[in-house]
């Protein structure tokens, strides 16, 4: 299950955040941002959700990951690198969203990684981890964000 941090905007996301499914009550996407609390930088901008159980079929399955993409792979403690197309750098993180390893520029069809503790694999573009300094032991953030069609901005102007 994906750990959230509160939001601004509580009601904007409904139960299915609650349970991380990716995906608003209206069913529309939900955008889901990868931080790095402890480095103040950002993982990735556009974060896709899949279950351990679902990896490999067709509609899971990511043609390749792109800078500033990412795929949470949860219930999941270890990654076979044998389908991917490109190399891959991985962060296997703990319940509490604290990474236990940061493996970078992982290539295809490489030895399968496997991390006792973790709950759960980001798979991100190579050079991701490198760029946002991330380490073992750091924080990492799972934010939903309000795509700006989703939330009519309010500007609120006070002459004092």
């Amino acid at each position: 299950m994906l750990i959230f941090r509160r939001s601004a905007y509580p009601d904007t996301y409904g139960m299915s955040v609650a349970f991380g499914r990716g995906w608003k009550a209206s069913g529309e996407p939900l955008l889901i941002l990868a931080l790095n609390e402890t480095r103040k930088t950002l993982v990735a901008s556009r974060l896709h959700v899949v279950k351990a159980a679902d990896r490999g079929s067709p509609r899971t399955q990511p043609l390749s990951i792109l800078p500033g993409d990412a795929v949470w792979v949860e219930a999941c403690d270890r990654i076979d690198t044998s389908a991917i197309p490109d190399a891959l750098d991985l962060l296997f993180l703990d319940a509490d969203h604290r990474v236990l390893a940061a493996v970078a520029d992982v290539p295809p069809g490489s030895r399968c990684y496997q991390v006792d503790g973790a709950v759960g694999v980001l798979e991100l573009a190579p050079g991701t981890i490198r760029l946002s300094q991330t380490e073992k032991g750091d924080l990492i953030v799972l934010e939903p964000i309000v795509a700006a069609s989703s939330q009519p901005a309010t500007v609120r102007v006070s002459r004092s």
